[in-house]
């Protein structure tokens, strides 16, 4: 008699067991997506930012957090062949101007832009004027100066090619936190005559570190981002200090010629860092009825800075989560 009752309370409590862990499943799977965690939208306020040529403060584009949350890194400039490197410190939780970074970095005519840089403070910037297009750098954060600026080798040559009126260049570089991949957009722009045209084309891809040199394997970039990149215009990409999360901007390419400058943030995710990234999804509490780009991801993942044009010019803007 007492075997049966402990076999009727043992299927009893089994039963229960199994009933809680469907109802947990059930519930599970009503959470909502990764993607859509993120909300409030709302201005970045950095304080002291100097005044323009226009009497109003600067735009601020291409956002960068340093993995430790110390430092925002961003550019700014009049038009997209002239931006300049600046960058900002968080101090009792509010962002505070510091200036420029230099010494002497930035030029009127050049892009100095797309600021990135992993644990180590190791630099990476996009500057039009070199033939790589990236340039690294270790920053100095006390002075907030670039030291052992240099060329960075690892990505493709830019290529000019004048009868085909096409230029193939890099933008959006991106490294990661232990600084063994470097990120970067190969993009396509149309010429006219000896001018850049509009953008045509661009795909998210990567070199890796082995020893002493990035490697830049268009194979294997191309599997893993195999997922990300489509016919539209993918580029500027943050990774997650993981590296399983991958953030960027999808600009559709026939809207684009139309003029109809509508983009979106997505998101896309893998569980190693072998495997492709997943297929993306759009970040919905930024949505894709304004020009937003540039989304950086914070070390701890919580924060997602990015900019839109409010109809004069870029500002900051983040969503949490």
């Amino acid at each position: 008699m007492t075997s049966r009752w402990i076999i009727t309370v043992f299927n009893f409590m089994f039963a229960v067991y199994i009933i809680g862990v469907s109802m947990l499943v059930l519930a599970t799977d009503k959470l909502p997506k990764p993607s859509s965690r993120f909300r409030n939208p709302q201005v970045v306020k950095i304080k002291g930012l100097p005044n323009g040529a226009d009497g109003t403060s600067i735009s601020t584009e291409e956002p960068f957090l340093s993995r430790y949350g110390r430092f925002l890194f961003f550019n700014t400039g009049k038009k997209e062949n002239n931006k300049d490197l600046h960058f900002a410190e968080l101090i009792q939780s509010q962002w505070f101007y510091r200036g420029q970074i230099g010494p002497n970095l930035n030029t009127k005519k050049e892009v100095e832009g797309n600021p990135s840089m992993d644990s180590k403070y190791n630099f990476f910037y996009i500057d039009s004027n070199v033939d790589r297009m990236v340039r690294t750098a270790s920053f100095a954060f006390k002075t907030g100066e670039l030291r052992a600026l240099k060329v960075f080798e690892g990505v493709p040559k830019r290529e000019v090619k004048l009868f085909a009126q096409k230029f193939h260049g890099n933008m959006g570089v991106e490294v990661s936190a232990d600084g063994n991949i470097v990120f970067f957009s190969r993009a396509t722009w149309n010429m006219r005559g000896f001018s850049l045209g509009k953008l045509a084309g661009s795909d998210i891809l990567f070199v890796r570190k082995r020893k002493d040199a990035y490697v830049f394997d268009k194979t294997e970039a191309k599997r893993v981002m195999q997922n990300v990149n489509t016919l539209d215009l993918e580029y500027a990409a943050s990774i997650s200090s993981d590296g399983l999360e991958l953030f960027f901007t999808r600009l559709n390419i026939a809207d684009y010629k139309k003029g109809n400058i509508r983009s979106r943030i997505m998101r896309s995710t893998r569980t190693s860092l072998s495997e492709p990234f997943s297929k993306p999804k759009m970040i919905d509490a930024i949505g894709d009825s304004d020009f937003v780009e540039g989304p950086a991801i914070s070390g701890d993942a919580k924060e997602l800075y990015y900019h839109k044009h409010d109809g004069k010019k870029f500002r900051l803007y983040k969503v949490t989560r």
